[in-house]
């Protein structure tokens, strides 16, 4: 299996972006089609249908009527259906001619409603499409597709799925909502919803393939143990020139054979000793192509077969079960559902498959995809500089929401994540705040005294696992520090939309503060509150106080350093307040040690290749040191950066990251600081 995993990997993906291009313009197309039965006669009521009567023209004026609206064509085959008991209005009977267009005649006078191609209409239209016949051998086109996403995008993608236990297939079906964004969200997304969307696709694929290939379609009945049609029998021997029987003739004698039918189609022979070849679908027929097999003698009228579709062979009722299944035909409303889920389904899985691996390769310090300039660099505080990024071009940059941040590479291999401070309608600049600290890891103190205005970096495009909850009645945010710059872009954006609000902000001295002019200048100011310690006492502020009473709906947005925000969050427990109403942002975390760490081993599910992880030692390192090197940036465990799937064991979670709920399901955890508490993780890598 883990040699197998190495193989399909690449295979999945690749097949993906190019097969699977065409897989999801026929999904895309396919979910038009689904209700197309209950929609196309709606669509076109005068055409496909005309009000009931007591007594009908003969099939053979019918058949003259429409030559004369279609005179270039050669008949192929009518068909007839049945009305409702009672209806209204009856179905129009159909002509179809060789070259498949379709004249609708009225059974009751022989007038002619119109004609219409195979593919014309809109239903027609998106049918030509979904099966490529606008080209030459698209059936070959749609079936290898068909055949790939079976082979290689389904039935791969669930071997790459499979967690490796019976225990966590049932932890891996478990529904719920991820929350980290980026790659690890997307690609959670994809194994989340891919087995679910796989059963129904494949479904899909195995009875739509009899369309495209006749090797699949013997198949079948050799599956069943059944021969494949045979060709039909001659008419009789008849002198030339001996005219076949009016098909009116035929069509009273098929009415007097056949049980009470839905439809009926006849075929005209196309040449001198052709029988005439007849299918009939019965009222209680199990699904809309369940045929009975007829065949007449198209001078005498003798009956040559007859076939009722209940004694068909076991090869023919799975052919043509097969063909309705595909087209929703089976399982009523709630095969269609099903069917429009998994047509939904295919792009999805292509959207989020495809966005992982981008944004996997975003990730990458070397490959942060946007570069901006530094249009100015201020002292905004102190030790605090902000930085206005713009694109060099003036181009527009991509839109944020309230509390994202980006990734900055200072200088090659260097990559740290800056939380956006400016107006999040603002798409001409981004803004960002550094604080230099004296323990910095190289990042604060790089952009303070290497990057200046003018210079040139590179940027990662906007992530936010710190969102605002917008319905929440009120919302109180409270900053400390450097914390106030996700804090302040929430108070805009609560500002611009009249949301209720109020801000608290922790700082040193007024000195130290980022941003109190913009705030004492701002619509909000009134519901601003700053608290200095080096300043006037009664300025100071007690946080149980701050956290007293919280509101049933109201939530709590915590940012700053991490002393201020553990006693912040201890305070809110205490005062009562509900943990999922409890949000907050870590720019860096003490790690984690303990006297009871012991050493463990990670196993990689695509090479099978096991690492001892010493007690002194992070997964990030191991791995690392061993070739393996995944995505990094804080390495404390509060930026997300290196989310990694776990498919068995049990983590150690030591990160600022997951939520309570999302640490309990043990499907991700963070390299750089969390440890295990199995002997064993394996990883999905």
């Amino acid at each position: 299996m883990i040699a197998l995993r190495r193989v399909l990997r690449p295979v999945h993906r690749w097949v993906g972006l190019s097969a699977g291009l065409v897989v999801m313009w026929m999904a895309l197309t396919g979910i038009v089609l689904v209700f197309r039965k209950q929609l196309e006669v709606p669509q076109a009521p005068e055409l496909y249908t005309v009000p009931a009567c007591a007594s009908h023209v003969s099939i053979d004026t019918l058949a003259a009527n429409g030559k004369k609206a279609y005179p270039r064509g050669r008949l192929d085959y009518v068909r007839v259906r049945a009305g409702e008991d009672g209806a209204a209005r009856i179905p129009a009977t159909a002509f179809r001619f060789t070259d498949e267009m379709f004249v609708y005649l009225n059974p009751c006078t022989g007038v002619v409603l119109g004609l219409r191609h195979r593919w014309g209409g809109p239903f027609g239209f998106v049918e030509q499409l979904h099966r490529f016949r606008f080209m030459r051998h698209g059936n070959l086109i749609v079936g290898t597709s068909a055949l790939l996403l079976g082979l290689v995008l389904v039935i791969g993608g669930l071997l790459l799925w499979w967690p490796g236990s019976w225990r966590g297939v049932r932890r891996a079906l478990a529904w719920h909502t991820p929350r980290p964004d980026g790659a690890a969200k997307d690609i959670s997304l994809h194994r989340l919803i891919g087995p679910y969307v796989a059963a129904i696709v494949l479904f899909s694929v195995l009875t739509g393939l009899p369309q495209s290939f006749d090797w699949y379609r013997k198949s079948v009945y050799w599956l069943m143990g059944s021969t494949p049609p045979r060709q039909l029998p001659a008419s009789s021997a008849v002198a030339p020139g001996t005219p076949r029987l009016p098909m009116e003739a035929i069509w009273q004698k098929v009415q007097a054979t056949v049980p009470p039918f839905k439809e009926v189609l006849i075929h005209y022979p196309q040449h001198a000793d052709d029988a005439i070849e007849i299918y009939s679908i019965d009222k209680d027929a199990p699904h809309p192509n369940a045929r009975t097999l007829m065949a007449m003698d198209a001078f005498r009228g003798d009956t040559l077969s007859y076939t009722p579709y209940a004694q068909t062979s076991l090869g023919h009722k799975l052919y043509f079960w097969t063909l309705s299944a595909h087209m929703g035909y089976v399982g009523g409303w709630i095969g269609q559902l099903l069917l429009l889920l998994g047509a939904i389904g295919v792009p999805w899985l292509g959207y989020t498959g495809i966005r992982s691996w981008l944004r996997r390769a975003e990730r990458d310090p070397s490959r942060l995809p946007r570069r901006v300039r530094v249009v100015r660099k201020t002292a905004e505080a102190t030790n605090i500089f902000t930085f206005e990024l713009a694109d060099p071009d003036g181009a527009a940059l991509p839109a944020f929401s309230a509390g994202a941040h980006i990734d900055v590479q200072v200088r090659d291999g260097l990559v740290r994540q800056y939380s956006l401070c400016n107006d999040p309608r603002e798409t001409h600049r981004y803004l960002i705040g550094v604080l230099r600290t004296n323990d910095s890891r190289g990042g604060s103190r790089a952009l303070h005294d290497e990057v200046g205005e003018g210079d040139l970096i590179r940027i990662g495009e906007p992530r936010n696992h710190f969102p605002l909850v917008h319905a929440a009645e009120q919302s109180l945010l409270l900053a400390a520090g450097i914390g106030i710059t996700p804090i302040l872009c929430m108070a805009e954006r609560l500002a611009n939309v009249g949301a209720d609000f109020h801000l608290h902000y922790w700082a040193r001295s007024r000195a130290h503060a980022a941003f109190v002019e913009r705030v004492e200048q701002s619509a909000f100011a009134d519901r601003a509150q700053f608290h200095f310690s080096e300043g006037v006492p009664a300025q100071r502020a007690n946080l149980d106080e701050v956290l007293a009473r919280p509101g049933a709906r109201t939530h709590l947005y915590v940012c700053g350093p991490v002393r201020f925000m553990d006693a912040a969050l201890l305070a809110a427990r205490r005062a009562g307040w509900r943990e999922e109403h409890l949000h907050r942002e870590y720019f860096s975390a003490d790690l984690v040690r303990s006297a009871n760490d012991t050493g463990f081993v990670v196993k990689l599910a695509s090479s099978g290749k096991s690492y001892t992880v010493g007690k002194t030692k992070s997964v990030l390192e191991v791995l690392a040191a061993n070739g393996v090197v995944l995505p990094r940036s804080c390495e404390q465990g509060v930026c997300g950066t290196c989310l990694t799937g776990v498919l068995d064991g049990v983590p150690d979670h030591r990160d600022r990251v997951l939520s309570a709920a999302e640490r309990a399901r043990n499907d991700r955890f963070t390299p750089c600081c969390s440890r295990a508490k199995s002997p064993i993780l394996v990883l999905d890598l």
